[in-house]
């Protein structure tokens, strides 16, 4: 065994009967232990390891073998050779010591300050905290040695050895060094193996990582959002807390920095690289961790990205993959409804301007609250946009997700198409998540009543039973939703996007509007493919009659038409001051463009024409509708005409058609068709 691992085994002498062996590692303990007895020929290596160990009983486990020989050391009065006996390691550090050696990196250090003595003598000191494999341990360099640790310029990431120093209690109850006198400090002594510590980048943790309860955290990342800043008075005492959030590949936190950290902070911008050093977490009323930048935390602002910094990936999310551990978001939606600009009061007595959008993919439905800047954004939207949004933050509350944009988010339009979530069935509304579309049928007359909010107001409130194919459920909807209501009847199809479910009175699920609701009116629901017994022929074709029809195109009849329809009311648009726009709602609009034309068709029992009536486009040929809304903005006209040829892949092709037959000109039935499945070409 090499002399390095020997142990030594001994009797410890106590006033019991019994008697027990104490087993002691060799090595810097015995270096200890020969210098008392070296000097103290008084005692014997029995009595002192029985003094060690009895150190380390009062210690309750808190004392290393090292740390209780040094302090029994320090009761004999004996002078150590500190320098003599390599340094200590972090670990093994305890207050009261007078001769230690340690040597570490530099996390964190301070601006020199300079300070009066009580004798008023000038003084100077530079504080740091220094890093070695066994932990960290503040370090207080006085006045030579902090005129010498101030020339050596940045300290952080740099290698210091402090000899012959003492410790003492913190104010926070932890064991500091002390550099006086008669101690001695090297910057990145070139003696020693820096393999002896960890590098500066081990000392950061990815943002993914962080503990939801950690103090002396160590990150960096990259801003995502320009900083928000308040004042606030406490005790008297005027102070500031400044709110961010960074980002690194592996996840982002919200920064929170107070006082004279959210002073420094204040002119951070988006995009700019953040460091930290010994901040904290803490949880928000989400449950979810924040970071504390306080008084002994340190920020720096990076010029250039350290190699420690894995890059943040851009992320779209989907709607439905949002929890409040989001935190921030990327998304791309579609708008389904908006309200216009209002004002709030905030909890600190400011008014802003705040707005709301009903936004989805085909993931699911939320609604997202546009603030300050952002609230006036509404104005240029119109329903059937689709937007891009960045910097979305997502909160819990009472169950229910809320997205709100505010100044350090973005907010643009988009040419990409975003679909929007497939209707919910009334049967999975216990699974369903978020906002939902459903869509039924009004099984008795609206109730209406007036009930009084915990605001005071008195509203209106309509509740009825909604029925589809395979349940029902209580529909209530709110104020001048509730209003519109009485207009319903039993029997009528609606079609309710943007609603919650709720637990009722009697614990049964309920659906409840939000402000943003829309009720539509539903056709019937139509089955992807007709059954054969469905099909109607052609020569038993009757006016009136709602069916489908089977047959082979021959040609196209007329030039088609694409007209630029409301996505709201349906109505025609028109085009003004270079926007869609809509006389019936008095607004700008996205623009639903839809197809106009007519199809020549046999079934071999007769001839038909099939009429072509606000028909996607997209189903029978490669469209881009962006493209056409161009080009009836350029020519100012919401309908254009097209050659035949853009129906022309049709020809020859056979069809099933559900619509219903009609009396066209002289009395001749034609076919307008609601549903158009195109089949194999003959």
């Amino acid at each position: 065994m090499s002399p390095s691992k020997r142990r030594l085994r001994f009797r410890n002498s106590s006033t019991t009967s019994q008697s027990s062996e104490v087993i002691f590692p060799v090595s810097t303990v015995q270096s200890i232990v020969d210098d008392i007895l070296s000097k103290r020929h008084d005692l014997s290596a029995e009595q002192v390891f029985a003094l060690i160990e009895e150190k380390k009983n009062e210690g309750r486990g808190l004392l290393s073998d090292e740390g209780a020989a040094r302090l029994v050391a320090e009761e004999l009065l004996i002078q150590m050779r500190g320098t003599d006996l390599g340094r200590m390691q972090v670990k093994d550090l305890v207050s009261g010591l007078n001769d230690v050696t340690i040597s570490g990196r530099v996390l964190l250090a301070w601006p020199p300050r300079e300070f009066q003595r009580r004798d008023g003598t000038p003084g100077r000191v530079v504080r740091v905290i220094m890093v070695d494999r066994t932990g960290r341990v503040p370090c207080a360099l006085w006045d030579r040695h902090a005129d010498t640790a101030s020339k050596k310029g940045i300290l952080q990431g740099k290698i210091i050895r402090i000899g012959h120093a003492y410790t003492r209690q913190g104010l926070a109850g932890d064991v500091e060094v002390h550099a006086g006198d008669r101690s001695s400090i090297e910057i990145d002594p070139q003696d020693m193996p820096i393999s002896d510590f960890p590098e500066f980048s081990d000392l950061f943790i990815p943002l993914g990582k962080i503990a939801t309860e950690a103090n002396q955290v160590n990150t960096v990342g990259i801003v995502q959002m320009d900083p928000r800043i308040y004042s606030f008075t406490k005790e008297d005492r005027l102070g500031s807390v400044l709110r961010t959030i960074i980002a690194d590949e592996s996840g982002t936190i919200p920064i929170v920095a107070w006082n004279e950290r959210a002073e420094e902070l204040r002119e951070i911008k988006r995009g700019e690289i953040l460091q930290i050093v010994n901040a904290r977490t803490k949880l928000d009323t989400n449950s979810r961790p924040e970071l504390h930048v306080e008084t002994r935390s340190q920020v720096a602002i990076l010029e250039s990205a350290p190699e420690y910094l894995k890059m943040p990936v851009a992320k779209t999310y989907k709607i439905g993959n949002l929890t409040a551990q989001t935190g921030s978001a990327d998304l791309a939606v579609v708008v389904l409804a908006k309200n216009e600009p209002r004002e709030v009061k905030r909890s600190t007595g400011d008014t802003v301007k705040v707005a709301s959008l009903l936004i989805a993919d085909e993931s699911g439905i939320a609604s997202l609250s546009l603030w300050d800047d952002k609230a006036e954004l509404v104005n240029q939207l119109a329903e059937g946009d689709s937007i891009s949004v960045k910097g979305i933050s997502i909160r819990d509350r009472l169950g229910e997700l809320r997205l709100s944009l505010g100044k350090s988010g973005e907010l643009q339009k988009s040419t990409s198409e975003v679909a929007s979530p497939s209707l919910s069935k009334l049967n999975a509304l216990e699974t369903a998540k978020g906002l939902l579309i459903v869509e039924g049928v009004v099984s008795d007359e609206p109730l209406m009543r007036q009930v009084a909010t915990e605001r005071g107001e008195t509203v209106n409130v309509a509740s009825f039973t909604l029925r589809d194919d395979v349940a029902s459920v209580k529909l209530t909807l709110w104020r001048e939703l509730a209003t519109g209501a009485t207009k319903l009847r039993p029997g009528n199809r609606i079609r309710v996007t943007g609603v919650r479910v709720r637990s009722g009175l009697g614990g049964q699920l309920e659906l409840s509007s939000i402000p943003l609701t829309k009720i539509d009116a539903a056709d019937k629901a139509v089955s992807e493919r007709p059954a054969w017994e469905d099909i109607r022929q052609v020569i038993a074709l009757e006016s009136g009659l709602t069916t489908w029809i089977k047959g082979l195109v021959l040609e196209i009849v007329d030039r088609p038409t694409l007209t630029a329809k409301c996505e709201t009311c349906n109505d025609p648009l028109s085009v003004s001051e270079g926007n869609l726009t809509c006389d019936h709602c008095k607004s700008i609009k996205a623009g639903k463009i839809t197809l106009y034309g007519k199809l020549r068709m046999d079934d071999g029992t007769g001839v038909t024409d099939v009429i072509l009536a606000e028909q996607d486009p997209r189903q029978f040929a490669p469209t881009d509708t962006l493209e056409f809304r161009e080009r009836m903005l350029k020519e100012k006209r919401a309908s254009i005409e097209l050659e035949r040829e853009f129906l022309s892949n049709l020809v020859g092709k056979e069809l099933e058609v559900h619509g219903t037959a009609e009396k066209g000109e002289r009395d001749k039935l034609v076919f307008k068709a609601k549903r158009i499945v195109t089949l194999a070409k003959l």
